[in-house]
């Protein structure tokens, strides 16, 4: 790791944008069900694409949105079911894939811009969505239980491991999307989504059903389809 300074103002939209997906993608998830959850996360998609039309200018080739359809397709069905929303629920949905949207933007263009490697750039945001979020805390949880909770070796234990899990996970996202892209970054998300899927049919023993089968299989295409289509432009 190499330090290299950023001025607290250059970096803020990047810490403003992840502090927003965070806590929007929090409050989406409680006023709404997990099935109107998922279709929100689908939409960050083709609202990434309207916002790097629409504010950027960046075009992306018909192939690459022809590929995301199979994608879309497959995952809303092997992850929606139960769909209920509600007019606070919506607009939290709203705001969470807005945020979300912006802050993979913004990570992918401020790490070219201001010429940062993922590790810079994190350790300049950290402590600003660290203050963000201790300032947020008492407006949405219940502070005095989680002041009169009472914490035993094992439960820190498990905290700071899954701290460092965490650590390895922004780690992780800044690196992919000052690679690549917040398309990209999207499609690799779903990927994920998938490889949970399958590992618990084949691992837990998860019940699954044709339908389920049939959404992981149309999703893989869309995602095989992707990939080929930007190695191809890559060669170009």
């Amino acid at each position: 790791f190499e330090y290299k300074y950023c001025s607290p103002m250059a970096v803020l939209p990047v810490a403003l944008g992840s502090l927003g997906s965070v806590a929007f993608n929090n409050l989406n998830l409680a006023h709404n069900s997990v099935g109107f959850y998922q279709i929100s996360k689908l939409a960050c998609i083709p609202a990434t694409l309207v916002i790097q039309w629409f504010m950027y200018g960046q075009s992306t080739s018909t192939a690459t949105k022809l590929t995301l359809i199979p994608l879309l397709v497959g995952m809303w069905i092997t992850t929606v079911s139960d769909v209920e929303v509600n007019s606070a629920g919506l607009m939290y949905a709203v705001a969470a894939v807005s945020f979300t949207v912006f802050s993979q933007i913004f990570t992918s263009k401020y790490q070219k811009s201001l010429e940062c490697d993922a590790l810079q750039l994190l350790y300049h945001t950290s402590p600003m969505i660290a203050v963000g979020m201790l300032c947020l805390c008492p407006m949405f949880d219940d502070i005095e239980g989680f002041l009169n909770f009472e914490y035993h070796t094992i439960l820190i234990r498990d905290i700071i491991i899954s701290c460092c899990f965490a650590l390895g996970v922004n780690v992780s996202n800044y690196l992919v999307l000052g690679k690549t892209g917040p398309l990209t970054y999207q499609v690799l998300g779903h990927l994920k989504t998938i490889m949970i899927l399958v590992l618990g049919f084949y691992f837990f023993g998860k019940s699954t059903s044709w339908t389920n089968i049939l959404g992981i299989c149309i999703a893989m295409f869309g995602v095989v389809s992707y990939t080929e289509v930007k190695r191809r432009a890559s060669e170009k």
